[in-house]
């Protein structure tokens, strides 16, 4: 709990709604870059014979999801888990860098302020330089594709798919929850008809399952984070159950806001084009269904209860 409170300490600090608009609008956030870099953050998982910090990936989770709630701009767990799965593999990491793992994929989130990336190998991953190209569709900092530089490492054994889809469904639980919160505290001080809309009935319902789909979000994306590396089915299980919640959460927070929520100058915005942006970068919820199926066909024991038990079985 101490490393979270000092952790979202820093972004209340550095990473405010307008540090996001500027990365946006193409204004590196350095003051964010540099504290994330100087708190050694960054190096929890690096193990402390290398100078990190050598925690497992379960306490990265938590910052994670701080992260999105924030709307970070800039690859925080993404980088963190390169930097760990680098140092193990003996490799240096190159100084100031913000690394994205980048399997074949649609979209790129925060590709835009990425300075390298994990890239598909044949036996793993390779560590590249990277430029964001092709478009970037939610305004968010993303891109369509990456254009790759020269090859500077590898790590064998890496499950690049996964884990990009379990640190999708971290930065949406984050997203989520900051959607909640301004939804809630819209409807709650949003008079109409002389009373709060919070005292609708209609609108009660709908903040409900808005705080089902917020929990839902989270629970799932944990699974992903509970074993030493990110494995396939409990990472499909995490972003197929997020990309639903990010769904759900869009349409109930733009309905429950009206037109304001549309607006340029109103935070929602911020949050909900990075939730369609993640749920559809890295497999949306149908590939991650897909898979889950395919796997459930060729695992026939047992329940599908069963198979999820043994699916999401930590080793």
């Amino acid at each position: 709990m101490m490393l979270l409170a000092a952790f979202e300490r820093l972004l209340e600090t550095h990473c405010s709604p307008q540090v996001v608009r500027s990365a946006e609008a193409g204004t590196f956030p350095a003051a964010l870059a540099a504290e994330l870099a100087a708190s050694g953050f960054l190096d929890l998982l690096v193990p402390e014979e290398a100078g990190g910090a050598g925690l497992p990936l379960a306490e990265l989770f938590p910052l994670a999801v701080a992260a999105g709630r924030r709307a970070c701009p800039l690859p925080f767990a993404e980088t963190a888990v390169a930097r760990g799965l680098l140092a193990r593999a003996a490799f240096e990491v190159p100084a100031a860098a913000w690394i994205l793992p980048a399997p074949p994929s649609p979209l790129h989130p925060m590709a835009r302020l990425a300075t390298h990336a994990l890239v598909e190998d044949a036996d793993g991953a390779a560590l590249v330089e990277m430029l964001a190209a092709g478009d970037d569709p939610w305004g968010t900092g993303g891109a369509t594709r990456i254009e790759a530089g020269a090859v500077s490492g590898r790590i064998a054994g890496i499950d690049l798919a996964a884990t990009a889809a379990a640190l999708g469904a971290a930065r949406i639980a984050g997203l989520v929850e900051a959607v909640a919160e301004l939804t809630l505290a819209h409807v709650t001080t949003r008079q109409q008809f002389g009373r709060a809309l919070a005292g609708f009935q209609a609108i009660q319902q709908a903040m409900a399952q808005l705080a089902e789909e917020v929990i839902a979000a989270r629970s799932a994306a944990s699974l992903a984070f509970a074993g030493e590396v990110f494995a396939r089915l409990p990472a499909a299980v995490a972003k197929a159950r997020a990309s639903e919640a990010a769904r759900a959460v869009q349409a109930i927070a733009h309905q429950a806001h009206g037109a304001i929520g549309m607006t340029a100058e109103y935070d929602l915005g911020l949050f909900t084009r990075r939730l369609q942006e993640a749920r559809m970068a890295h497999g949306s919820e149908g590939h991650w269904h897909c898979l889950l199926g395919e796997a459930r066909a060729s695992d026939r024991a047992g329940t599908a209860v069963d198979f999820l038990r043994r699916a999401l079985e930590v080793e």
